[in-house]
């Protein structure tokens, strides 16, 4: 992996502007089913659908039509059972796939559930997959897709031109622990949104990052927008902050307490450059109950350029935390584009999802439907009206001993509203 400095604001002119942002419609977050079926095949309203040992969550949504979307999510494959005692077994993530199809009242129904990429797991494990890397051995979670140019070799198909990436967080388990550390960032290519992935052999962000936390979470939660709807991106990442949800640390400076970003010209995958790091400010944020001196924390987001208003929108987690570090609500924010160059600025919060619109008591692991390049798409892409969140939810009744407790209730739901 290559690393050069590059001066991010002439790189990105795109979102370099210091126009200010519109004024903020009334917050008004619609709540409904995602109506995505669950790993077996059962959809909401269906019986068992709420009592199957299966969860879902953090999807990345990509709407490429005005009347198809992509719902990208991390679930598990092998159904919990209390009487097996399979619980172990049954939380290795995989990324699932539906696609949905608008119907006439604006509703989308969703096909079958596919698989886009799987963790490779031991060789004994009816699951193994030995194309996967061995630093995804046990989990591939929090999907990002955007579409580009990407060129790559493999020995099978020699170099190759790809137009999708989807970018993830991988983990090896060499702790041995039973909920999957060292985690990485990595991509897998593809020719269309439907695969199949070819994942590229090296990380593109790993144990070498500067202030890599291999005792806690390590590097993650990657979003990725398009520069030119080629192989120039930005990406955003999470874990490297020293308030890390594992282990939080008193002493931390808040100005860490930040989602770093970097460009990353992916256009030659077989040596993608990835530009200088910076950390995204925290300023305007909703502050942390779990922080001492009510800190602010910017983690596990997921990101859209919004054009109309040069800014940037993101879902995030926020409020407080439960035993498995999800926590209660999601929240919408924006900021203007200029301020993720030069990590100034300030945030100003859109509205958050809660139990108040939800019924459900942890609202977490969200993202936005976005455009194939990582655009705003609140109906339609190419329209920046409104944001529509998709988020899983947990009702606060574990029905697995720790840690997986509350794993096998994870649901989504989506929620929109303009802004």
């Amino acid at each position: 992996m290559l690393i050069r400095r590059v001066s991010i604001v002439a790189a990105l002119t795109l979102v370099a502007s210091l126009v200010a942002l519109l004024p903020a419609h009334a917050w008004a977050p619609a709540v409904a089913s995602s109506g995505v079926p669950l790993p077996g095949g059962i959809y909401p309203g269906q019986p068992g659908y709420q009592d199957a040992g299966y969860y879902q969550y953090a999807p990345s949504i990509v709407q490429t039509s005005g009347t198809q979307r992509i719902i990208y999510y991390c679930a598990n494959t092998v159904e919990y059972a209390s009487s097996s005692g399979n619980a172990l077994r049954a939380t290795h993530d995989h990324v699932l796939f539906n696609v949905g199809t608008r119907q006439p009242n604006g509703s989308y129904t969703w096909g079958p559930t596919r698989t886009a990429l799987r963790p490779r797991l031991e060789a004994g494990d009816p699951g193994h997959s030995p194309a996967t890397p061995s630093w995804a051995a046990y989990h591939i979670c929090d999907p990002d897709v955007v579409k580009g140019r990407f060129t790559y070799t493999t020995p099978q198909t020699g170099r190759t031109t790809y137009t999708w990436a989807m970018f993830f967080t991988a983990a090896d388990n060499d702790d041995h622990g039973a909920d999957g550390r060292f985690n990485v960032v990595g991509v897998a290519l593809a020719t269309s949104p439907l695969g199949p992935w070819t994942i590229v052999a090296k990380p593109v962000i790993d144990v070498t990052e500067p202030g890599y936390n291999a005792a806690g979470y390590g590097v993650g939660q990657p979003s990725v927008t398009s520069v030119d709807q080629q192989g120039n991106l930005l990406l955003f990442y999470s874990g490297l902050d020293c308030a890390a949800l594992d282990t939080p640390d008193p002493s931390c400076d808040v100005a860490d307490r930040g989602t770093a970003v970097r460009t990353l010209d992916l256009g030659d995958a077989d040596a993608p450059v990835l530009g200088e790091r910076s950390f995204v400010t925290t300023a305007g944020l909703t502050p942390e109950p779990f922080l001492p001196n009510s800190g602010r924390f910017l983690h596990n987001a997921c990101w859209a350029y919004d054009p109309s208003r040069q800014s940037f929108v993101i879902s995030r987690d926020t409020g407080p935390l439960d035993g498995n570090e999800i926590q209660k609500n999601v929240e919408v924010d924006r900021i203007a584009g200029s301020g993720i160059w030069t990590g100034s600025g300030a945030w100003t919060v859109v509205g958050q999802i809660t139990e108040a619109q939800t019924g459900y008591t942890w609202n977490h692991n969200s993202g936005l439907v976005r455009d194939p390049y990582g655009g705003l798409a609140y109906d339609r892409p190419l329209d920046y009206s409104g944001v529509d969140v998709y988020f899983a939810t947990e009702p606060g009744t574990g029905n697995t001993p720790p840690p997986w407790d509350g794993y096998f209730t994870y649901r989504m739901l989506h929620s929109t509203s303009v802004l």
